[in-house]
């Protein structure tokens, strides 16, 4: 049933895939053995990791398949050069094969042999989520698919601050001051309203635990007879719906299949109308003769048996000129009236259909302003009785066109069933040159499916249980409601134990800085978790001979209790080893041998810094760490020193110091990466943003500097632990 149940593919634009394209491959074979080499090469860089989530191995045998069906099919019946892309489409791959055919739509050929190809445009038709051709503005014909996993991978996108609700307001900054203590004044004022700030959340959410529950204090009973009451209404009212919905969707479905049977009709129509207009220019551009329209007849007759011929009309007189097929079977009279009274509109006129020796269709076309008198004629063998395979598209629908608006057996051109087609039908009509084609059907099978037809059915008894279950899960919840009060009770008691234990340490970790002759020091800390976590970040100043001072920042990998413990271990090592009279360098090589990532399953970034105020001299040494930011005479740059490799992670090489001379008043600014690391952002960015804040603000005292960079603005309402550590010189 050439005219229904091939699917031929449709004009259709290509899918938009944005910009960039991420091509997976591009190739222009020529031969079959090229195919297969792309091929190949397709499947190796797809199985190096190339595919979308979730794809399957299945998903990349099917992409391959419709690889090599398109190229095949181009490489046998399109016309060269011919040139194929894949790319990724997101949910899967877009194929697109282009040849030189033009506006030559691809064919489909079910009386073909296999092996030259066309059946295969069938199988990419079913495998492929979308698929169509398009004609390109250089004359260039695109033939594409689109192959979409079968499934996608989960993903899970969590933001904290919508996952938070509303953002809290950020922790406040712990402040150490020149003397090396937490600033009296700051934390008078801030510890009180982090107080109140810490016990109003779980306050809050006590009270509305126990305010929900006193909702509960129903009867028990009572509740279940309510929540049972009100699922069984909602099941019965969703049971009708799915009733309605089944009768509703028998007739939908029916409608859709026959408007695309007609969607069918109407692309055969339009491959009709312009193999007759090709033919008529043909005609015209070699003013009738008879040798080019017969080669262009013999290469574009879609039917066995169809009958093409050209003829040329002079008032009444009616002479054929090229003849491609049978004879036509027409009436010679009436053949010859109906060609004589053609106007040159390029319009398809149809004779209708002839009925001896065997029924044929017979339409007729003479090419718009044509500097001639030639005529395009054409008779098609209709095979009016087909069978369809209940596999088969519209194999479930018993279906008959017609030619004209009636329903005639004598307009018959294709039906599947005995006539007249009995049952509840749909009839549509397809526009057929200067008539119709009357598409008369009705469906012999339930299209909605079993499952559909006994949905209501199944709603009932499903929700009859769910109210069942649903009553009793109230009357417990009902039952339970002291039990839960007591919990939250219970809660918020461990909640204010666990919040007063971490603070407590976070605290006791933090050091006591000690005051530097000529450097005057302070610091701000805050952590980037919630208040029940220890960070692992920490800061020092140590005091050393002949003026000479350390200081130190580190951050430590991880949270929690852990990454404190290695942070104490870590500040008190420093502390040591200076006490020994160890330079940074040498500070720096024994703690590696403190830390083991492999054993330890932590590792931690470290800078290092040794000052002489009276020389004006400053030696760093960084272990995967920032180097610190210098301001001196109007300028704010970044000391330029070698990174070794965190602490915990095994080097042989010895760390390299930098030495940087300073005059005159001079600010150093050492930090961790909470001060500058922000997602969805590159670090140059977080640390342009540090040195402006700081450059700004320079001329206000140090601890305002401090305070100005730790109000830089956070991500989504948070950041990691940061850690500022700020260090003037005074004299």
């Amino acid at each position: 049933m050439r005219l229904m149940i091939e699917a031929p593919w449709m004009h259709r634009p290509r899918p938009h895939l944005g910009s960039p394209v991420d091509a997976v491959l591009h190739g222009a074979p020529t031969t079959l053995a090229e195919l297969r080499a792309l091929r190949m090469q397709l499947r190796t860089v797809l199985a190096d990791g190339g595919r979308p989530p979730g794809a399957r191995d299945d998903d990349l045998d099917r992409l391959l398949l419709v690889f090599e069906e398109l190229v095949s099919n181009a490489l046998r019946h399109g016309r060269g050069p011919v040139r194929v892309a894949v790319s990724d489409a997101g949910s899967g791959w877009l194929v697109e094969v282009s040849d030189a055919a033009g506006n030559s739509p691809p064919v489909l050929a079910l009386d073909r042999d296999a092996a030259l190809g066309g059946l295969g445009l069938h199988l990419i038709a079913k495998l492929s989520g979308a698929h169509g051709w398009t004609a390109e503005d250089d004359g260039r014909k695109v033939v594409w698919a689109r192959v979409d996993v079968t499934e996608e991978a989960a993903r899970s996108r969590n933001s904290i601050g919508a996952a938070a609700g509303p953002t809290s307001p950020p922790a406040q900054p712990t402040a150490v001051g020149a003397s090396g203590r937490t600033a009296a004044g700051t934390a008078a004022r801030a510890r009180p309203t982090g107080s109140r700030r810490e016990s109003a959340g779980p306050d809050r959410a006590v009270a509305a635990g126990k305010g929900r529950l006193r909702g509960l204090r129903t009867a028990p009973g009572r509740v279940s007879v309510i929540v049972t009451a009100v699922v069984l209404v909602i099941t019965v009212v969703l049971a009708w719906l799915a009733s309605a919905v089944n009768a509703n969707n028998k007739q939908r479905l029916l409608a859709q299949q026959v408007d695309q049977a007609a969607t069918l009709l109407a692309t055969q129509v339009a491959v009709i109308q312009t193999q007759m207009l090709d033919a008529g220019q043909v005609a015209d551009a070699t003013n009738g003769s008879p040798e080019p329209f017969t080669r262009f007849a013999a290469a574009t007759a879609i039917w066995p048996g169809m009958s093409f011929s050209l003829w040329r009309v002079n008032g009444d007189q009616v002479e054929q000129v090229a003849l491609h097929g049978p004879d036509p079977q027409a009436p010679e009279e009436d053949r010859d009236t109906f060609l004589a009274g053609l106007e040159p509109t390029g319009q398809l006129a149809v004779a209708g259909i002839v009925q001896r020796p065997e029924p044929r269709l017979a339409y007729a076309l003479m090419p718009a302003e044509q500097t001639g008198d030639l005529v395009v004629y054409a008779e098609v063998p209709l095979d009016r009785q087909v069978s369809v395979e209940a596999g088969d598209a519209f194999g479930g629908l018993d279906m008959a066109v017609f030619l004209g608006r009636g329903t005639d057996a004598d307009q018959l051109v294709q039906a599947t069933a005995p006539l007249p087609i009995r049952g509840d039908t749909v009839t549509t009509r397809v526009p057929f040159g200067d008539t119709t084609f009357t598409v008369v059907a009705a469906s012999r099978i339930g299209l909605t499916g079993p499952l559909s037809a006994t949905l209501p059915w199944i709603v009932l008894g499903v929700g009859g249980v769910l109210a069942v279950a649903g009553g009793m899960t109230a009357g417990s919840l009902a039952r339970r409601r002291t039990t839960a009060e007591r919990l939250a009770a219970d809660n918020e008691q461990l909640y204010r134990q666990q919040r007063g234990i971490a603070g407590t340490l976070q605290h006791a970790l933090l050091p006591e800085v000690a005051s530097v002759d000529g450097i005057e020091v302070a610091a701000r800390y805050v952590a980037g978790v919630d208040e029940l976590e220890v960070g692992g970040d920490w800061y020092d100043v140590i005091p050393g001979p002949s003026g000479r001072s350390v200081f130190v920042v580190g951050d430590v990998s991880g949270q929690g209790l852990a990454a404190a413990t290695t942070m104490a271990a870590l500040r008190f090592a420093v502390r040591a080893y200076v006490a020994q009279g160890d330079d940074v360098a040498t500070v720096l090589t024994k703690l590696r041998g403190l830390l083991d990532v492999s054993v330890d399953h932590q590792f931690a970034t470290v800078l290092l810094g040794e000052l002489d105020p009276v020389a004006g001299l400053v030696r760093v040494v960084s272990a995967g760490h920032f180097g610190p930011l210098l301001m001196t005479g109007g300028r704010a740059e970044f000391l330029d020193c070698a990174v070794a490799p965190p602490v915990g992670v095994a080097t042989p090489a010895p760390p390299a110091v930098a030495e940087a001379r300073v005059s005159g008043p001079t600010t150093l600014l050492a930090f961790t990466d909470g001060a500058v690391e922000r997602r969805g952002e590159v670090i140059d960015a977080g640390l342009e943003r540090l040195r402006s804040t700081a450059a700004a603000a320079n001329a206000q005292p140090l601890p305002t500097v401090l305070d100005h960079l730790m109000q830089m603005p956070d991500v989504d309402g948070g950041r990691d632990d940061t850690v500022i550590l700020g260090l003037r010189w005074t004299s």
